[in-house]
């Protein structure tokens, strides 16, 4: 008998298959993301996810990060111009110690950041970091990230408690401006450290919350 016929299977690629990468960011940065991640139980590799998302669709961070293109590129119908001339992004102007992170990016996402890596001439985790780095020190992005995690997570009754909450705390404290991210930062941080119970969740937290600090006064 003659040799059989040896047959290579290639595994089948999930469309909505995701990319890691892998960026250097400043420590703060990290320590701003974990904790972003911690105080919304969410992995801190979604949250990488989200900010480098916004980024993307962020004018003001686009504008400051297309100042290293050496060619052209469009992103968002936007025409960026490009210039050989333009300072690398390579070498970091900013003071501090590194980490790594790790995120998951969709297919389209990489390919946006594949193009920007080379039209900046530079490795598409450099770019990634930049944007992270950019998105993460946006308040309005933070807060919006915030909002939206416990507009998610909470009934329609206290999410207008926590509203309400804040508005009288903004009106009454004198020196104090809170958002949305400060101001469940500071729950979370106290609701910690009175109970021993596990919660989990923000209707958990900030029903407790609620109990001890608001409803009775």
């Amino acid at each position: 008998m003659g040799d059989k016929m040896q047959v290579t299977r290639v595994r089948k690629v999930r469309s909505d298959k995701k990319t890691n990468i892998k960026p250097t960011i400043l420590l703060d940065a990290k320590t701003a993301i974990c904790r972003l991640a911690d105080i919304t139980e969410t992995p801190v590799k979604d949250v990488g996810e989200y900010l480098c998302k916004e980024a993307l669709s962020n004018k003001g961070i686009l504008d400051e990060l297309t100042k290293h293109l050496k060619r052209d590129i469009a992103i968002e119908n936007t025409l960026y111009r490009g210039n050989h001339k333009n300072p690398s992004i390579m070498r970091r102007t900013e003071a501090g110690d590194c980490e790594r992170i790790t995120i998951r990016v969709t297919k389209e996402v990489n390919g946006i950041l594949e193009d920007l890596a080379y039209c900046m001439g530079c490795a598409k985790a450099r770019v990634t970091a930049a944007l992270i780095e950019n998105a993460i020190s946006d308040f309005a992005i933070v807060d919006d990230y915030v909002k939206g995690f416990l507009e998610d997570g909470l009934d329609k009754q206290k999410m207008r408690e926590l509203k309400k909450l804040m508005s009288y705390v903004n009106d009454n404290e004198s020196g104090n401006d809170y958002t949305w991210a400060s101001m469940f930062s500071v729950i979370v941080d106290e609701v910690r450290s009175n109970t021993n119970t596990l919660l989990s969740g923000p209707n958990e937290i900030i029903e407790e919350y609620l109990i001890n600090n608001w409803r009775d006064n």
